[in-house]
This record gives structure tokens, C-alpha cells and sequence, in this order.
């Protein structure tokens, strides 16, 4: 009978025994050179993704979220939703503390902690000077603003969302004062340059990969645009946004409700360059992934795969409007195909 055997100390690849009968053959010998080849390719192709990575990582420095809002707004349970949240009840400042493993879920085949989210919360205006102490590792270049607003108190919004702003804004002048000139500028026109060149996934092209923090040698940034730039990322966010559609089981109003607070609210936005969502915890959670990944979408560059959502209603209240999409225009326009 006939058997295949590996020679050793040989250049042969293989032979065939047949009895007390040696014959040496290379019929393998390409297969096993195409082999060894793609184990190469394959050991090259990771250490390169290894390499990349490393040097990704370095990119990926620790950052601070501070969290803005009223007591009982909701701030808590939405960041209790937080993927790779960790929270420190005993830390010992006057405001509750915790922070987020950022991690690229985007990226399939990596589980690795880039970097770490400080969280902040702050329910008390007066307890503003407390900001610049939380940003003392991070600084403002590394902060994003976050304002959360109780939309189950429609009558609150407005003055909530004006004191909560005011607040981000007194604290940026403030630290930003602390900076050199070109540092304070270099800061403002980051986010003048976001707002004014932000294209929606909607409209991108999906063949080509873009950085949304490179200017475009054609494009002319407008230092003056948004009205009121902070210096640092703002998010708006519409808790308990799940209020509109049950009470719409008990009020025809609803709808005109939901169409008033949301079209304020977008134009509040716009003046500060800020992105707003509405959320939910309620049931499986509206919006809270898609916050999360804009709030590292915003610091980290991870790339946005959601489109905008302006076109919702009392019983679809998914709103997001990122920075730089919308317009008075677009909030005017959504309006008339609102009205009778």
C-alpha cells in the first residue's frame, strides 16, 4: 500500500513510501510554497494592523463630559445606559462623578479601552466654579458640553436650556482667559470649522473616508459662525422625550406640543452650534447608542454612522440634529409642511 510521509533533513518536500521503496516526489512542492506565503502575508498583514494601532492608540488621549441639567432631569438614568460606564458614588466633590471606557464600536475585531471619559454632573448653577476643577486633568480642548433637558416639563424648557447654556459659555470665557490668544482662537475655530463644513451621512460619499477636521483648501471658515461659540463641543439633549406620545393618549395638543418645544429648542441650537437629541429610556431606549456615539464621535473622530432626523412627529420623537446641519431655513421649512 502507498503512504505519505514528510522527509526532514531534506530539501524534498515530501515523499512516498511503498513498502521498503522510497520514491521522492514534488507534487506538493507549489502547494506548499503558496502556503508559506500566505502565512507570511498573513503574519506582515498583523503586524502592521498591530503597528496601527499602537499608533492609534497613542491619539487617543483621557477626555471630561460635563453634564449640565436640573435635578431629576434625567441625567443619571441616561448615563446609566452607557456602554462601558463606571460610576464612583463616593468620590468626594459635590457632584456625581463616574467615567466611560471609550471604546470604537465600529471597529469588529477590537475590544480594547482607547481611553477614559470622565463624567461629571452638575445640578446647581451656583456650583459652576466646580467646572473648572473637573477639567483640571483635561482641559477645555479635551471637554464636551452636555445640557439635559426635562421634556416632560415643556413649560420649563426654555429658562432651563438659557441658564444651562449660560453657564457652559461663562465657564469657556473663563478658562479660555487662561489661554494664550491663539490657543482661545484655535479652539473656536475647531468648532467653527465642524459647524461649517459638517456634510450628513445622508450626503456623504461612502467611497471616500472624510475628516470632517480638515478644512478644505477652498473652503473660507467664518470665525463669526455659530453666534456664540464656546470653544468646546455642545450637545442638547431632550430626555424622557417618550412624554409627548403618551400624552397624546390624553390630549389632541400633543402634537402642536411636541412641534413647539422641538422647533425652539432647534433654534436655541443653532445659535450656540449645538447638536440636539431627543431620548428616551423608556422600553428598549430611544437614541441612547446614537448619543453615546456622537459624544465620541465629537471628541474622538470615531466615525457617525447615523443620519440626522428632523422630520419626527409626537409618536416618532427620535430628533437628532447634529452640529452644523440644520438652519433657520430647514427649521422654517419643517414647520410649513406641519401646518394645515
Amino acid at each position: 500500500s502507498w503512504s505519505v510521509a514528510s522527509l526532514e533533513g531534506t530539501d524534498r518536500p515530501c515523499c512516498i513510501v511503498r513498502g521498503n521503496q522510497t520514491e521522492y516526489c514534488c507534487l506538493n512542492f507549489q502547494h506548499i510554497a503558496s502556503r508559506m506565503a500566505e502565512a507570511k502575508e498573513k503574519r506582515q498583514n498583523t503586524w502592521e494592523a498591530l503597528l496601527r494601532r499602537a499608533i492609534q492608540r497613542r491619539v487617543y488621549t483621557d477626555s471630561t463630559l460635563i453634564v449640565l441639567g436640573d435635578t431629576n432631569c434625567g441625567k443619571s438614568s441616561l448615563l446609566k445606559s452607557f456602554q462601558g460606564i463606571v460610576r464612583n458614588q463616593e468620590h468626594p466633590y459635590v457632584a456625581d462623578y463616574s467615567y466611560i471606557k471609550v471604546k470604537n464600536r465600529h471597529e469588529v475585531d477590537s475590544d480594547e479601552t482607547l481611553a477614559h471619559m470622565a463624567v461629571w454632573q452638575l445640578d446647581k448653577p451656583s456650583r459652576k466654579e466646580l467646572i473648572p476643577t473637573f477639567l483640571k486633568s483635561s482641559g477645555l480642548e479635551r471637554a464636551v458640553f452636555m445640557v439635559v433637558l426635562d421634556l416632560s416639563q415643556p413649560w420649563n424648557i426654555d429658562e432651563s436650556l438659557k441658564t444651562w447654556l449660560k453657564v457652559a459659555e461663562d465657564i469657556s470665557k473663563q478658562l479660555m482667559k487662561e489661554m494664550e490668544d491663539e490657543e482661545a482662537k484655535a479652539l473656536k475655530m475647531k468648532v467653527s470649522r465642524y459647524v461649517q463644513t459638517f456634510t450628513d451621512v445622508s450626503m456623504r460619499d461612502n467611497t471616500e473616508a472624510k475628516d470632517l477636521n480638515v478644512l478644505p483648501g477652498e473652503t473660507k471658515i467664518d470665525p463669526y459662525m455659530p453666534d456664540i461659540n464656546t470653544g468646546t463641543p455642545l450637545i442638547v439633549v431632550g430626555a424622557k422625550g417618550d412624554y409627548f406620545s403618551n400624552y397624546l393618549q390624553k390630549s389632541s395638543t400633543a402634537g402642536d406640543r411636541f412641534e413647539f418645544a422641538s422647533r425652539r429648542l432647534r433654534q436655541a441650537a443653532l445659535k450656540y452650534g449645538a447638536s440636539l437629541i431627543f431620548t428616551s429610556v423608556a422600553g428598549e431606549g430611544t437614541n441612547m447608542q446614537l448619543l453615546q456615539d456622537y459624544i465620541f464621535h465629537r471628541m474622538y473622530g470615531f466615525e457617525m454612522k447615523q443620519p440626522a432626523n428632523a422630520a419626527c412627529t409626537v409618536d416618532s420623537f427620535g430628533l437628532y440634529i447634529p452640529s452644523g446641519f440644520d438652519s433657520i431655513e430647514l427649521i422654517d421649512t419643517v414647520r410649513s409642511e406641519k401646518s394645515p
